[in-house]
């Protein structure tokens, strides 16, 4: 019968065993897994938080300095980290003075503390409000002014906004190099499409200018990111200084063409080709073409003139464009310049008779008659009348063609030509198509009024994604705010949602951790009954069967346990490594490869407190079972009698 009793004992011991690493595995639990202190002090003893800004930050740099911005949806000519010429080494320095390890440690301990202790039921609510705004202030801060020591604005200004510039200017010029008139006077250079009036904004848009705008954006997206202000708005623009540089600047440019070519090409030859007939009949027969008309008006303005009116407007021209004036109308007086045209025209024309009165002869008969008839009326005889000479005739021609040139010729031509905005704009239009306006208003604005962008636009940009929105205000709010954990909380679901999970399936753990204790002591008592006959048999039966139990556990928890983890955390590694898809591979294997390690240290420290555990109670088993054998041999040797079996 005793030796069915023991049989029953040892099977106890399986259960005894399965209670036992049960037991052992809720105390480990309880001290590790679920508690708040193990997981700030495992991503201490990681030194997570250097890791972070001294490994993960630089990796995170390097790979964003390689990505195409067009890959991120950026509408940039190129990465603005390579553009700027800062080394990685220097951006992951100003991150580290904003924030060095230290403080992300304490912005970070409390918050995974307090989400730890809520899910595993140790809180009923949490909060999280970290101190971030002024963190990320101080990082804009620092990066700005490592922008300005290492000359990163000048590299961004000429890699990026100057090509821009240029392509602005140079897209309303045609690809004929041989633009027409104002096309080719502000949009067209030796440099190439749009050098001309790229060159006048660029004038203007100096690297200084151009890190103050970056400065009060950076300053108003990251006021409005913390929550600082409710909304921003954006206004980029030129100062009066800067609007007058530009127009001496445009006025330098106009003065490098042709000043003949601008005046006559673009204002007066115009309006002669509208006025004046194409050849227009003078007495005696003879004729001025319109090219003529149009050359001897050139020729009758002496040099200092043509400059003068060259100038009034490209001074005018150079103040419209720079959008300080609404328009402009210049005059060009031509009175004065008729009058010599005009004397120009009849030394042209006389001298045109003369070479054909020179080649007539003397009437003969009727032709006499009718060449005196023909004299008479203004008209180049075919012979010279009789009684008539070659002096007589053309003195009479000079004095008709004289008297018709000014209302035949010049009468049509204003005294006074306007040119004005209107007329540059019709010129542009029709040399350049739309095009050519665009770029010209576009510059007018940005002088006159710059650019403008506020939250409101943001949020219009956004309207098409409303993940994108919805994003944007909780990173608004966790700035602001902090979290505070509201699991009914609709604009916090996805998270509220996973951190309820969480909590379902951990906090019960923390429950009934003494059940098992309770079971293994009924095991143990009833192993004891089973096995023994006597105290000290029951307690060495118990004994016995607690020390092969904590054995086991020591197994499953010493060679066993670093074996398989070995093998698994080995396979991770191995799988991290030959990972390579994603946006940021390299920094993901990284981060991967810290978490695997962390991971394997937090779970080498539970399976180790298990394995100190298992050899406590293999130890107290050990001096019971010890003491056991000690009292049954001392009941022995004093004859103390056994019980019944």
């Amino acid at each position: 019968m005793i030796w069915l009793r023991r049989g029953g004992a040892a099977v106890l011991g399986i259960p005894l065993t399965a209670l036992l690493l049960a037991a052992l595995v809720l105390l480990r639990l309880n001290s590790t897994f679920l508690s708040p202190d193990f997981y700030a002090d495992q991503l201490r003893q990681a030194d997570i938080y250097r890791f972070a800004i001294d490994d993960v930050v630089p990796a995170a740099i390097d790979e964003l300095r390689d990505r195409d911005p067009a890959e991120a949806g950026v509408d940039l000519r190129e990465n603005p980290i390579a553009a700027s010429g800062l080394e990685t080494a220097r951006i992951g320095a100003a991150v580290r003075r904003a924030l060095p390890p230290e403080e992300l440690e304490a912005l970070a301990d409390p918050a995974v503390r307090a989400t730890v202790a809520y899910v595993t039921g140790e809180q009923t609510a949490f909060t999280v409000d970290p101190p971030l705004g002024p963190v990320l202030r101080d990082i804009v801060h620092e990066l700005l002014a490592l922008l300005r020591e290492a000359g990163g604005y000048e590299r961004l200004l000429e890699r990026e906004l100057e090509p821009r510039i240029r392509e602005a200017a140079g897209g309303a010029l045609a690809s004929d190099a041989a633009a027409p008139g104002w096309m080719q006077r502000l949009f067209g250079s030796d440099e190439g499409a749009g050098g001309r009036l790229s060159r006048v904004v660029l004038s203007v848009v100096t690297p200084e200018w151009f890190g103050d705008q970056v400065e009060q954006i950076a300053e108003a997206l990251t006021a409005y990111l913390v929550g600082d202000t409710d909304g921003f708005t954006i206004h980029v623009r030129l100062g009066d200084e800067q609007a007058d540089t530009a127009i001496a600047e445009l006025r330098s440019v106009l003065r490098e063409t042709d000043s003949a070519d601008l005046v006559y090409t673009e204002i007066l030859d115009p309006r002669v080709d509208e006025e004046v007939e194409e050849t227009v009949e003078l007495p005696y027969g003879v004729t001025v073409g319109r090219e003529e008309v149009k050359a001897v008006l050139r020729e009758a303005a002496p040099g200092p003139w043509v400059q003068q009116q060259a100038d009034a407007v490209a001074g005018d021209v150079s103040s419209y464009v720079a959008g300080r004036s609404d328009g402009f109308s210049t005059e060009i007086a031509l009175a004065a310049r008729k009058q010599e045209a005009a004397q120009l025209l009849t030394t042209l024309a006389v001298a045109r008779v003369a070479a054909a009165i020179g080649g007539l002869e003397a009437c003969a008969g009727e032709a006499g008659q009718r060449a005196a008839a023909a004299a008479a009326s203004d008209t180049l005889p075919e012979c010279l009348p009789a009684g008539v000479t070659a002096g007589e005739l053309l003195a009479a021609a000079s004095g008709a063609i004289a008297a018709a040139i000014p209302p035949l010729v010049l009468d049509p031509v204003p005294d006074t030509v306007a040119y004005t905005h209107e007329d540059l704009r019709s010129d542009l239009l029709e040399d350049g198509g739309p095009g050519a306006l665009d770029a010209l208003d576009d510059t007018r604005e940005l002088f006159a009024e710059g650019w403008r962008y506020s939250e409101a636009d943001l949020r219009a940009d956004l309207a098409d994604d409303p993940e994108a929105l919805r994003t944007l205000d909780r990173l608004r709010t966790f700035l602001a705010n902090g979290y505070v954990h509201t699991p009914d909380d609709p604009a916090a679901a996805p998270l509220a949602e996973t951190i309820e999970q969480a909590r379902e399936v951990v906090s019960p753990g923390r429950d009934g951790s003494l059940v098992p204790w309770l079971m293994i002591a009924l095991l143990l008592v009833a192993i004891g009954a089973l096995g023994g006959r006597s105290w000290p048999g029951r307690v060495g039966w118990a004994a016995a069967s607690l020390l092969a139990a904590s054995g086991v556990v020591l197994v499953l928890s010493w060679p066993l346990y670093e074996t398989a983890s070995g093998l698994l955390f080995e396979e991770a590694r191995d799988q991290i490594a030959a990972e390579s898809a994603g946006d940021f591979p390299a920094t993901v294997q990284l981060i991967a490869g810290k978490l695997v390690d962390t991971a394997e240290g937090a779970l080498d420290e539970f399976a180790g407190g298990i394995r100190n555990y298992s050899l406590v109670i293999a130890a107290v088993a050990l001096v019971a079972l010890l003491g056991a054998l000690y009292g049954k041999r001392k009941a022995a040797a004093t004859g103390s009698p056994e019980p019944p079996r």
